[in-house]
């Protein structure tokens, strides 16, 4: 029993993390265009808009080890 719950969080984790980071690279992709843009305003935007991607994405990745501290944690 305990074993189907840890994988089924396991599962839920895996899937935010690979829909996070598709949603991330979308963004990444509009706010390089806007980045390459001449309005400065624009570029301004796109660069903390890159750095609010790329902190997501640390988070994101930070899951990873809550993943394992379950999988350990349960003895799975």
């Amino acid at each position: 029993m305990v074993e189907n719950i840890v994988s089924m969080i396991t599962f839920i984790i895996r899937a935010v993390q690979i829909i996070v980071g598709a949603y991330a690279a979308l963004k990444l992709c509009i706010y390089a265009y806007g980045f390459m843009s001449k309005n400065q305003h624009k570029t301004e935007e796109a660069k903390g808009g890159m750095k609010n991607v790329i902190a997501g994405l640390f988070i994101v990745g930070g899951c990873e080890v809550i993943v394992k501290w379950i999988q350990q944690g349960t003895g799975f």
